[in-house]
């Protein structure tokens, strides 16, 4: 599970925007990872108007895609979020242990963080439902929630699609700040990262995208994604 181009390009935009203003910590469904190169992680942070300086510090930045790779809190610690968590059972990157499938009862951490994720993990969870109480629980009021999950290939239990952002905002009373489908087009940029980029969502592009350009093995690379940023209230 990993942080890739878009999702940092986002996160790096949203933090441009200014909306993490003084946000001080988040928790991550996942013990996360970032899944580009060094040399593209600079590229953003030059775009984003950031200080490469700041990607030295980052260890193992070097040595994607083989492991151990870098965790992505250092990638909030640079943007000023100093408090970072993530959970997951396989206790990585000092994760808290937990069967995200079961009721998530630390009340000490209910409405706490202010950015909550889901880059890809919630989807390898059966009880599914139970992960997104959990990260609604989680999540402060006023704070972010970000998702991104596959609409077209994936390897998880589920597929995403658009009522799925719409449906879980419009019964929780969230805020979309933010929608795209995410193409991954099984190519690499010239520093060797997957390239991914978001469009605006809207149904009607799968009716006239070629679906079968995304056929073949999840190791290709190939796949369409749906991005969304809510806000709790």
């Amino acid at each position: 599970m990993g942080l890739g181009v878009a999702a940092i390009q986002n996160i790096l935009e949203l933090n441009n925007l200014g909306y993490f203003k003084n946000f001080k910590n988040v928790v991550e469904i996942g013990s996360q990872e970032l899944h580009l190169t060094k040399a593209d992680l600079e590229e953003l942070f030059k775009i984003a108007g950031l200080n490469t300086n700041l990607i030295e510090d980052f260890p193992n930045v070097k040595n994607w895609p083989f492991s151990p790779r870098c965790p992505s809190k250092h990638l909030y610690k640079a943007l000023g979020i100093e408090n970072y968590q993530c959970i997951d059972v396989n206790g990585e990157h000092g994760s808290i242990i937990h069967d995200l499938n079961k009721p998530f009862e630390d009340k000490s951490k209910f409405n706490n963080y202010d950015i909550v994720t889901d880059f890809g993990s919630c989807e390898h969870v059966f009880n599914i439902s139970e992960c997104y109480k959990t990260m609604h629980n989680l999540a402060k009021s006023g704070g972010l929630i970000i998702i991104s999950q596959a609409t077209l290939k994936g390897n998880g239990y589920f597929k995403f699609d658009e009522s799925f952002f719409e449906g879980i905002a419009a019964a929780n009373n969230y805020n979309i700040i933010y929608n795209s489908y995410l193409i991954k087009p099984g190519e690499k940029t010239s520093n060797g990262s997957y390239s991914e980029f978001h469009i605006p969502r809207n149904h009607k592009m799968l009716d006239v995208i070629d679906q079968s350009k995304f056929q073949g093995p999840i190791s290709s690379g190939k796949e369409i994604g749906i991005y969304g940023v809510l806000q709790k209230n």
